[in-house]
């Protein structure tokens, strides 16, 4: 016999041991029970209170003393029905426990020109683009490039909110579908950012180029915050 499957339901080894000695026995005292189970006299009081107290056990008075006896095997499958019944009240709460500090965070890195690309045009998914793009350095680094990704946004109808430096003004940028401010000069940064959905890229334009992709709601609003901090400071 598995006596771990006995254990699974919530008894002790030697609260197993107890009850099969007392299957095997029909009804016996306590020294009976000592003898078959092999258990110590000083053990077995506590363990008989607990096998009474959990529906294993039960007892009758003979010639003034306790002749003990297992309950129906049937028992098993009660408890196990009792356990499931629990936990199916409170498995909604739980659920929801677990809903509401779950969340999906995951990310990637991309290195070369194929795999900045890959970033950028993963970013044709979003209902909208919030992007801080420094200096404007992917339109140099990617020129053939960036004109037909525009073009793919434009015609998905994906419409950008753009910060670029004071520098990138006299560039004259054709962006379609974007609507532009300018930070002062002094804020500058070799990083791009790109916020949409719960996503966030961040691109490094320099000998190694590399692009780094991460999902996760919280981090992507927090962006959002510095994204509408930086935007309320610069100039159209």
């Amino acid at each position: 016999m598995d006596r771990k499957i006995l254990q699974d339901t919530g008894l002790t080894p030697k609260e197993v041991d107890v009850y099969l000695a007392l299957i095997s026995l029909d009804s016996a005292s306590m020294a009976d029970i000592i003898n078959k189970a092999k258990v110590s006299r000083k053990s077995i009081y506590e363990i008989l209170q607990k096998l009474l107290d959990k529906g294993f056990v039960s007892y009758t008075i003979k010639d003034n003393k306790k002749q003990y006896m297992a309950a129906t095997p049937e028992r098993f499958i009660e408890i196990l029905k009792e356990k499931e019944a629990n936990l199916e009240t409170i498995l909604p709460e739980l659920l929801r426990k677990h809903n509401e500090s779950e969340e999906e965070i995951s990310a990637k890195v991309f290195i070369g020109k194929d795999g900045i690309k890959t970033v950028i045009n993963s970013q044709l998914t979003a209902k909208k683009i919030y992007v801080i793009a420094g200096n404007g350095e992917v339109f140099d680094y990617l020129r053939y490039f960036m004109p037909q990704f525009l073009k793919k946004r434009a015609g998905l109808k994906i419409k950008a909110t753009i910060l670029f430096n004071e520098n990138v003004r006299e560039k004259k940028l054709n962006i379609p579908l974007a609507e532009i401010r300018y930070l002062p000069r002094e804020y500058t940064t070799p990083l791009t950012t790109a916020i949409y959905g719960d996503n966030i890229n961040f691109t490094i334009y320099s000998n190694n180029p590399l692009a780094i992709k991460i999902k996760s709601k919280e981090i992507a609003h927090s962006f959002m915050n510095y994204f509408n901090l930086m935007w309320s400071i610069a100039k159209k």
